[in-house]
């Protein structure tokens, strides 16, 4: 979370957006779940449950884990945060932004690469065109075979 590190720089414009995006979904805002929702919203990369009580650790001592699994159920209930869950069983936060992310998931390295939201669009379109529903999808993960995997296992990509 060296990311985390670099923000406290700009502490006041992050701090003050954060504030803003639960003030937003007009929820209570406390010390606890502001300084969660920073952690991971400036983590720069996808967080355990673990790595997010260390980083809020460090500025709030008397957390409990306790508080941080409750906090980070209602931030994703609220849809502030998206969870995936990798093929190891692990879960990882990310902080939601304004545009819709797709990440390929390996089930074998458990390895993630965000790709282009660009390929969910013709998706969303046709069910909208066909079936009259629209897609509300701001975060999918897409389980499967990385090509490093696959040429490791000799796996065609068509399995």
């Amino acid at each position: 979370m060296a990311h985390a590190k670099v923000c406290r720089k700009k502490k006041m414009s992050c701090e003050n957006s954060t504030i803003d995006a639960l003030k937003n979904i007009d929820h209570r805002l406390t010390p606890q779940r502001l300084l969660l929702l920073s952690a991971i919203r400036h983590s720069g990369e996808h967080v355990t449950v673990t790595q997010i009580y260390d980083e809020v650790k460090t500025s709030y001592p008397f957390i409990d884990i306790s508080t941080v699994y409750r906090n980070v159920n209602i931030l994703r209930e609220l849809r502030l945060i998206s969870e995936i869950h990798r093929p190891d069983g692990e879960h990882l936060y990310e902080w939601v932004g304004t545009n819709i992310h797709i990440h390929t998931v390996c089930r074998i390295c458990n390895s993630m690469q965000e790709i282009n939201s660009q390929y969910l669009d013709s998706i969303t379109e046709d069910v909208l065109s066909d079936f009259g529903f629209k897609i509300d999808v701001d975060h999918l993960a897409i389980s499967g075979i990385c090509s490093a995997c696959q040429l490791e296992s000799g796996a065609n990509s068509d399995d």
